[in-house]
Parts: C-alpha cells; sequence; structure tokens
C-alpha cells in the first residue's frame, strides 16, 4: 500500500474520489479500502440478497430434516435396545412405523440436498465475484473453483473452505480510515469442521449397518451403526445452522460495503481532483513575484 504523499492540488482533497465517504489514504485519491478494490467497485458490486434468503430457506429445511432424523435414529435405537432385552412390549408395529418415517426422510432429503447444493453456489459464485471486486489480489483460488470444487475429488476436502476464508476476508469491514478488519472466522470453522466431519461420519455409519437385523448377535451392531448415523445427522444440522450464519454475515459485510458508498460526494470529490490536476501547471508556469527594492544605503542617499 502506498501512502498518501503530498501532491499538489490532490492533497487538498477530502474524501475519497470512489467512494466518497472515508478521507483520501493513498496517491491515487483514494482510501486504503477503496485503493486495494478495482476500479469501478462501487458500481460493478451486485449484493447476494435474494439468492441469500432462498439459501437461508433451503439451510433451515435441510437442518429440519436432519433433526427429525436424529430423532429417528434415537427412535431405532430404543427399539431395538427393547428386543435385545427381550420385551415384550415391542411389535412389528413399531418398526413398521419407524421405517416409514425413514423412507420419507429418505424422498425428501436427496432432492432438497440437490436444490440447496444448486442455489449454494451460485449464492457462492456471486459473493466470489463481489469479492474479485474488493480485493482483486486476495484470493488463491481462481473464480472457477467456487463451482469446480465442490466435484472434484480429495481438493473438495478443503478448496471450498479456502475459497469463503478468501471471501470473508475480502469482505471484511472497513475502519474509519478504510483498512480492512479482521472479522472473527470462528463461524467458519464450525460451518466446515461439521460439515466435513458428517460426511466421514455418514460414511462410518454406512459401512457398520451391512448386517443382518435377524441375527440376534447383529443387532447391537446395528444398534452401534444407528448411534453412530445419529451422530452424523446431528453434525449435518449444526452445519446447517452454521452455514445460515455465514451466509448471513458474509452477505451483510458486502452489502454494508456497497451501501458506505456516497455517490454525490465521490463525484464532488472526482470534479475536485480533476480541477486540482488542471490548475497545477497553471500554478507551476505563473511568474514568481518581483522582489520588492531594499532600502538605500546612506551613500546612495542625495547629498543635503
Amino acid at each position: 500500500m502506498v501512502e498518501h504523499a503530498a501532491i499538489p492540488g490532490v492533497d487538498d482533497l477530502m474524501v475519497c474520489v470512489a467512494c466518497g465517504t472515508r478521507p483520501v489514504g493513498t496517491d491515487s485519491g483514494r482510501c486504503f479500502g477503496c485503493a486495494e478494490a478495482a476500479p469501478g467497485w462501487a458500481a460493478a458490486l451486485r449484493p447476494a440478497n435474494g439468492l441469500a434468503v432462498a439459501v437461508y430457506v433451503l439451510l433451515g429445511l435441510n437442518a429440519a430434516v436432519a433433526a427429525v432424523a436424529v430423532a429417528v435414529d434415537l427412535w431405532s435405537d430404543v427399539s431395538l435396545g427393547r428386543v435385545v432385552d427381550g420385551s415384550d412390549d415391542v411389535s412389528l408395529d413399531d418398526f413398521d412405523a419407524v421405517e416409514s418415517v425413514a423412507n420419507a426422510l429418505n424422498g425428501v432429503s436427496i432432492p432438497l440436498a440437490l436444490a440447496t447444493a444448486v442455489v449454494f453456489i451460485v449464492w457462492f459464485y456471486r459473493i466470489r465475484q463481489n469479492a474479485d471486486l474488493l480485493l482483486p489480489n486476495g484470493h488463491r483460488l481462481g473464480r472457477g473453483w467456487t463451482i469446480g470444487a465442490w466435484f472434484t475429488p480429495v481438493v473438495l476436502l478443503w478448496f471450498p473452505w479456502q475459497l469463503m476464508v478468501d471471501c470473508w476476508r475480502a469482505s471484511a469491514p472497513l475502519d474509519a480510515e478504510g483498512r480492512r478488519r479482521t472479522p472473527s472466522e470462528k463461524v467458519l470453522v464450525v460451518w466446515w469442521s461439521t460439515w466435513i466431519g458428517s460426511l466421514i461420519v455418514n460414511r462410518i455409519a454406512g459401512a457398520m449397518g451391512r448386517v443382518d437385523p435377524l441375527v440376534p448377535g447383529d443387532l447391537e451392531s446395528l444398534r452401534n451403526a444407528i448411534r453412530v448415523e445419529a451422530a452424523g445427522s446431528a453434525l449435518r444440522l449444526v452445519a446447517a445452522v452454521a452455514a445460515i450464519a455465514v451466509v448471513n454475515r458474509l452477505t451483510a459485510m458486502q452489502q454494508a460495503r456497497r451501501a458506505d458508498v456516497n455517490p454525490l460526494a465521490a463525484m464532488a470529490a472526482q470534479e475536485a481532483q480533476v480541477q486540482a490536476l488542471m490548475s497545477a501547471p497553471a500554478a507551476a508556469a505563473a511568474p514568481a513575484p518581483a522582489e520588492a527594492p531594499r532600502d538605500a544605503g546612506p551613500e546612495s542617499r542625495p547629498p543635503a
């Protein structure tokens, strides 16, 4: 970052020529935040508020489905526990009810997950476009990875995380002088760790669930698989809630950066900059004022 130096005319500007809000901090007549951003960023930035609302709704539905899945798994565990203990108050109707709810969840969760993934990626791409405007040189991966990272084996474990963190930091709020503040990234850690954890735990549960429930010795193994599956659903529930917080905060930060622009003040500052630059050569070419004559010495005074 180039600190603001004394430049004739430009040094007299009071506010940034790009945002019209914060004081000039660089030689270009812009504040520190706008100097890091792409030229014309304020006009090109498109807040993702509408997409964010759609993501909220879909993630909320995913959280609800995950909560019901936890309840169904606990119900199944209790029912199987009664069978293992030899209780006579468990009937096939209990398991039929559990199976009906589980089948209904499976029928809803898959299309819901697909719809959520599509809308979330569209929102994410818009956020990355805006982040490229706010900090063009602050990203470790290209914009195309906001889509491709989710479908590429192995790298999907950390590329989306890097992309989100870079967008988060690029969209950070500015202080009074235009320097970016560092927002807490704890909610990002919670979102990504629980999401990856849910994927891993569900894989483990799937491997453990390959047992024959008609074999008495396998019932306890099936219970353990159901408990692990319940843990995966609980992680998915936390990940959905954390994702809502991430979407809300990131969208709000970019919206705040856009709302912080004062176009009238920026236009006035631009006009003042142009006038200052045009008047600077004329002031430099103007002749210096004549030096006042010195007082005459005694020898040059006329005789009395």
